[in-house]
């Protein structure tokens, strides 16, 4: 039976070439392939203000959505 540090040591390696060295990250792969610094779990912060918020591209759609209907009502005017 193995102790866990045996484990991490014989468990393959990530791979990743750094940028400054040229040399393959040493650190243990996780189930992607890649380490926890080279392809982990995250996918970044959740955005919950700005422009990119759900609720924001919703209410762009809704405004969109009115422009077009007013457009098409005035161009019925027109005639």
């Amino acid at each position: 039976m193995m102790n866990p540090v045996q484990s991490a040591h014989a468990a393959p390696r990530c791979g990743a070439y750094a940028r400054t060295t040229g040399k393959p990250c040493r650190a243990p792969a996780m189930v992607n392939g890649r380490c926890r610094m080279h392809g982990g779990k995250s996918t970044g912060r959740p955005i919950i203000h700005g422009r990119s918020t759900r609720a924001a591209r919703q209410q762009r759609r809704e405004i969109m959505e009115l422009l077009r209907s007013l457009r098409v009502l005035t161009k019925g005017d027109d005639v």
